[in-house]
């Protein structure tokens, strides 16, 4: 019996123990977590200069196809194949001889039928001269009018036939219908070609130049609300255009937009634009890719927050903010530009003064309604750093991008 009460008491004792060591461990986890300290940010508007980024392809202002109009035989190509060529310029000639046989053949058709024309005429005149002295009859009369109508007519079916002939003959000269550099020859010269042998060589012009590019619906909402602040006065003295070649390089020449399509792609919800750009020196080359550059030299000013800052799940984005009782919680925003240099653009849910939470976000994720010690971080200063858009692109989608906070 003593056994037992002597083992009871020792349960009892190990109990008290333990549960004042549960106590004691608690306050100090809950005193831990009360005074952990944060790094947080204290949002102000930025002032920035907004640019707006587009993959484009290089087109030409023109692009024609060298074709046949007549069927002949090749007999001289007169031009070096990439070379530059003027309008007008002689590029081709098919074998003229059956060509010319026919215009020939023409000319004498219209000589007879011009000889036949006067020999009416006369005969006509004759009649009408008799009728008055009742030498011929009224049918003899009708007749003779018949045959110098009929004999007009015929120089005038004669004359056509000639042109037919002529221009036929003019189009085994095949010359080049716009200026620009020509491409490669399909048919070599000794080829029987047609109007049905397609096309022989493309000639493409080479100023100005055209950039082709695609914005999404959402993007252009944005880009009207840069381009309205930049050109208030309908002007572009306050946007820059620039194309970037996919080496990274700029074109030294800037362009201007001069196209935007009536209505959106119902398929991939974009709306086409274009962009010309002088070619003096044929640096562009059409199906060439690379970057529209609009930057805008009227700066904006916007809430900035770091991108790592920015959470996500099914309902959206938010952000940890520790409130003014340095309660650590969570706040639902959304967002505008998300830029390469870390930053993004928020459009609602945050305002100037409220902290953000800067790292331990797993860690946060469990501290939702304690409250922390938070600590202000100056972040790195972006005055002079540019922001650019930071969206994944395919060859028809386009980013928007935002320059120099």
């Amino acid at each position: 019996m003593k056994k037992i009460v002597i083992g009871i008491l020792l349960l009892i004792t190990v109990g008290i123990i333990y549960l004042g060591y549960r106590i004691t461990t608690q306050s100090s986890q809950t005193q831990t977590v009360s005074s952990l300290p944060v790094d947080v940010m204290v949002l102000n508007k930025s002032e920035f200069y907004p640019s707006l980024s587009f993959v484009s392809k290089i087109e030409a202002k023109d692009k024609v196809a060298v074709r046949a109009r007549v069927t002949g035989f090749l007999t001289k190509r007169l031009f070096n194949e990439g070379d530059f060529v003027q309008e007008g310029q002689l590029l081709f000639e098919i074998e003229k001889d059956q060509f010319e046989a026919t215009v020939h053949k023409g000319e004498a058709n219209l000589a007879n039928a011009e000889a036949n024309e006067q020999n009416a005429a006369a005969q006509f005149k004759r009649a009408k001269n008799l009728i008055k002295t009742k030498d011929i009859s009224e049918a003899t009369l009708d007749q003779r009018e018949a045959e110098y109508s009929s004999a007009v007519a015929g120089v005038k079916q004669a004359q056509a036939e000639l042109v037919i002939a002529q221009l036929d003959l003019d189009y085994t000269d095949i010359k080049a219908p716009i200026s620009g550099r020509i491409g490669e020859a399909v048919y070599s010269v000794g080829a029987l070609i047609g109007p049905d042998s397609g096309e022989l060589a493309s000639i493409v012009s080479t100023t100005p130049m055209y950039a082709i590019f695609s914005v999404s619906e959402n993007q252009l909402l944005q880009m009207r609300e840069f381009i309205k602040e930049a050109d208030k006065g309908h002007e572009t003295e306050g946007i820059d255009i620039t194309f970037q070649f996919a080496n990274g390089t700029t074109y030294p020449f800037s362009g201007e937009l001069n196209f935007v399509d009536t209505e959106l792609d119902p398929q991939m919800n974009t709306l086409k634009m274009r962009v010309s750009f002088p070619n003096p020196d044929n640096t562009l080359i059409s199906g060439q890719y690379g970057r529209v550059n609009m930057k805008f030299k009227n700066p904006q000013q916007a809430l900035l927050i770091p991108q790592v800052a920015i959470q996500r799940d099914l309902a959206g984005a938010y952000v940890y903010v520790v409130n003014q009782e340095d309660i650590l919680e969570t706040r639902r925003i959304e967002i505008g530009l998300e830029l390469t240099s870390g930053y993004a653009i928020v459009e609602k849910g945050l305002s100037i003064g409220d902290k953000i939470l800067l790292n331990n976000y797993q860690k946060a994720a469990r501290m939702i309604g304690v409250k922390v010690q938070p600590i202000i971080q100056k972040l790195e200063d972006n005055s002079n750093k540019e922001l650019e858009a930071s969206s994944q692109e395919t060859e028809e989608e386009s980013s928007l991008m935002a320059e120099g906070v």
